[in-house]
C-alpha cells in the first residue's frame, strides 16, 4: 500500500461512516418516534422527544435533529476506526452490532441525564424504564443495522487477491519427498 493509499483510507472511511450514520440516525430516530413509553400516571411519549431533552427542548424535531447530528458523528467515529484497524467487509456486521450496543450501555452512563443514567438496573423494577431501555436497545441496534449494511457494501473488501494466491499456493506447492 502507497503512503497515498494509507492517507486516503481513513478519508474514506470517515466518509463511508458518516453517510453511514446518517442512515443509522435517521433508522434510529425512525424507531424512536415509533416507540411509545406509557408513564405513571398513563400518558405516553414518543421516546423521540426524550432525546430532545438533551438539547433542553421536548420537540420532535429536535429530537430528530438531535438524534441524526449524533448518529452522523458515531458512525463517522466507527469508519474512522474500522478503517484505521484494517477490519474487512466480512466482520462489519459483527463489529457494528457491537459498536451499536455500547454505544447503547454507554449512552445510560455518559449521555443521559441524572436521574436516568443508571435506569438499566432500575429498569426491572419501573415499566417506564424498562420501556425506555428497550425503546434504546431497538434505536441502538437499528443503527448498528445501518453501519453494518453500508460498511457491507462499501467497506475495505481486504487483500482477497493476495488471500486467495497464498491458499493456491499452499495447494499446488509440491512436498519434499524422501527418496
Amino acid at each position: 500500500m502507497t503512503l497515498t493509499q494509507r492517507l486516503e483510507a481513513p478519508r474514506s472511511g470517515l466518509i463511508v461512516g458518516a453517510g453511514a450514520g446518517l442512515a443509522g440516525g435517521i433508522v434510529a430516530a425512525a424507531v424512536l418516534s415509533i416507540v411509545g413509553i406509557k408513564g405513571r400516571q398513563g400518558e405516553v411519549t414518543r421516546a423521540i422527544t426524550l432525546v430532545s431533552h438533551t438539547v433542553g427542548s421536548d420537540t420532535f424535531v429536535a429530537g430528530w435533529l438531535v438524534q441524526i447530528a449524533a448518529a452522523t458523528a458515531l458512525g463517522a467515529l466507527f469508519g474512522v476506526l474500522y478503517t484505521a484497524s484494517g477490519l474487512r467487509r466480512e466482520s462489519a456486521a459483527t463489529w457494528s452490532t457491537i459498536y451499536g450496543l455500547a454505544w447503547w450501555i454507554g449512552g445510560w452512563f455518559a449521555v443521559m441525564p441524572p436521574p436516568l443514567r443508571f435506569a438499566p438496573w432500575a429498569a426491572v423494577k419501573d415499566p417506564a424504564l424498562f420501556q425506555l431501555a428497550v425503546a434504546g436497545l431497538l434505536a441502538c441496534l437499528g443503527f448498528g443495522a445501518a453501519l453494518a449494511g453500508a460498511f457491507s457494501v462499501f467497506g475495505r473488501a481486504g487483500d482477497s487477491t493476495r488471500d486467495a494466491r497464498v491458499r493456491a499456493g499452499h495447494a499446488v506447492a509440491p512436498r519434499p519427498t524422501a527418496r
